[in-house]
């Protein structure tokens, strides 16, 4: 059986031998709101879910739904609407590859764990992506690679965009969420 987003929260936590009270200092989320998604009784915001899932140095698909499961696969933020395609571990790298949907209202991401990369494709329309102190404007087929361990943002240009955004973890971190078996693909 699928497990919910709270149920693996719990789960990643405990597993990490983190009580609420610590995995609130760290993420800077509140405790009861902590307790609240760990019984399922709120959905959780994608900024939320980057901060519990930093400061439990773990990648954002820990906690989003199988690609099988009956749950809203959707997660948002500010500006930024994803759903989750898939996850490698291919050594020294954990990858998830995510189809989102940024809108113009800015999203100023806080940096994820150390040594975290993004790569941004548009699909459709125009972004600004990349460092809160710079950034870089992409047209549809265009791509940027960027740190995601500093603070960062995303906005759509004249409307909104679709892109593909593939997060890549080092595996020194705990890599909970990926799954084995996948075929290794290109680097």
């Amino acid at each position: 059986m699928t497990k919910t987003m709270g149920e693996r929260l719990r789960l990643l936590r405990t597993s990490h031998g983190v009580s609420l009270s610590e995995l609130s200092r760290r993420s800077g989320v509140g405790k009861g709101t902590i307790s609240e998604l760990e019984h399922d009784l709120r959905g959780a915001r994608l900024d939320t879910l980057f901060a519990l899932t930093t400061a439990l140095d773990a990648p954002l698909g820990a906690l989003m739904p199988d690609r099988d499961s009956a749950d809203d696969p959707h997660v948002s933020g500010t500006s930024v609407t994803a759903a989750l395609l898939d996850r490698w571990n291919l050594e020294p790298v954990s990858v998830e590859i995510y189809r989102a949907t940024v809108t113009e209202e800015v999203q100023e991401s806080v940096p994820h764990a150390s040594g975290v990369q993004e790569t941004v494709t548009v699909i459709h329309g125009r972004v600004l992506v990349g460092p809160a102190d710079g950034g870089l404007e992409l047209g549809a087929g265009e791509s940027h690679r960027y740190a995601g361990d500093v603070p960062h943002r995303f906005s759509a240009l004249g409307g909104p965009a679709q892109i593909v955004l593939v997060m890549h973890y080092p595996t020194t971190s705990t890599g909970t969420g990926t799954e084995e078996g996948h075929d290794h693909h290109d680097r």
